[in-house]
């Protein structure tokens, strides 16, 4: 029996709701209901009885609860005496994520915040497509990934997720913006069409993929009949110096209203003849229990999203 699942059941006793302890746990409510079954089918008791409040432990449930929680305070027990001292010296997070300013934000302030008294750090903080983010996390290389969607192309991005076997929640929905820097002809303007940015080139990433307004990412096929002036870049860096000297724009996310240094001299005008949103992700292993570290930088960046727990 896995004894990460025994906690998982402590959580749903000491909460009385499955929703919630799998709020708590950063798992799904399907992932925690299907743990319980497996357990209750593993020992062959009703472990909880469901209630117009949420659930309460069985008289089987109770004492079997009774008993995993000594043998959890005994686990506990045993690696705070022997094993902690190697253990606590580590703070270790792997994470998969494509370009976004406000992750590295949250990244830097996780480390001021975790890591200052930490003798011995693993942090992997690597810039990587959709397609090698999703298999880093579902190969267990990186345990959270962060990226980016379109409204558009959202379910197919769910079900591949799903069937990776990988959990996804929503930090963040934005409109599509230009990013131009503040002294750029079209600044000042509340919003624009499409065709207002046709006379200035379009500055993108050569391996973007996130959504088809960024039709001019393929080094390879150029096509002046769909964009006159394009710019290829590779990295943050360089697309931030390139539309700070010129009348380039980048289309993507709004992070007008995020505390970021690195952009404050860009401006964020929104396009007003296209549906599409982007939406910004954080994912997981299905089933996977996120570690004290992997926790506390989700807390760091739901708040540095403003999102509610």
């Amino acid at each position: 029996m896995d004894i990460q699942n025994l906690r998982y059941l402590v959580q749903i006793e000491q909460i009385g709701s499955i929703n919630r302890a799998a709020q708590s746990l950063y798992v799904s409510q399907s992932t925690l209901s299907r743990i319980l079954k497996e357990v209750e089918a593993q020992t062959g008791i009703t472990i909880f009885r469901r209630t117009n409040k949420g659930v309460i432990p069985t008289n089987d449930g109770a004492l079997f609860l009774t008993k995993v929680k000594k043998v959890l305070a005994d686990m506990e027990e045993l690696d705070s005496q022997y094993f902690s001292c190697q253990k606590t010296a580590e703070i270790t997070l792997l994470i998969a994520k494509q370009r976004c300013s406000v992750v590295v934000n949250a990244f830097v302030n996780f480390y001021h915040q975790n890591c200052n008294e930490a003798r011995l750090l693993n942090l992997v903080l690597q810039e990587e497509p959709t397609e090698n983010i999703l298999r880093l996390v579902a190969n267990r290389v990186c345990h959270l990934g962060i990226l980016h969607t379109t409204n558009d192309r959202e379910a197919d991005f769910l079900q591949m997720c799903r069937n990776l076997g990988l959990e996804s929640h929503l930090l963040d929905e934005s409109p599509v913006c230009a990013q131009v820097r503040c002294g750029h002809p079209l600044a000042g303007q509340v919003s624009i069409g499409s065709k207002a940015l046709e006379a200035y080139p379009h500055v993108t990433y050569s391996d973007e993929d996130i959504t088809k307004i960024n039709y001019c990412s393929d080094i390879f096929q150029y096509n002046q009949n769909v964009v006159e002036k394009r710019i290829i870049v590779q990295d943050r860096g360089t697309l931030l110096q390139v539309i700070g000297g010129t009348d380039g724009y980048y289309l993507g996310c709004d992070w007008s209203h995020y505390n970021l240094g690195v952009t404050q001299n860009i401006q964020y005008i929104p396009l007003n003849d296209t549906n599409l949103t982007i939406k910004t992700y954080w994912i997981q292993r299905e089933g996977y229990v996120l570690m004290p570290p992997e926790q506390s930088f989700i807390e760091i960046l739901r708040q540095s999203f403003h999102m509610p727990d």
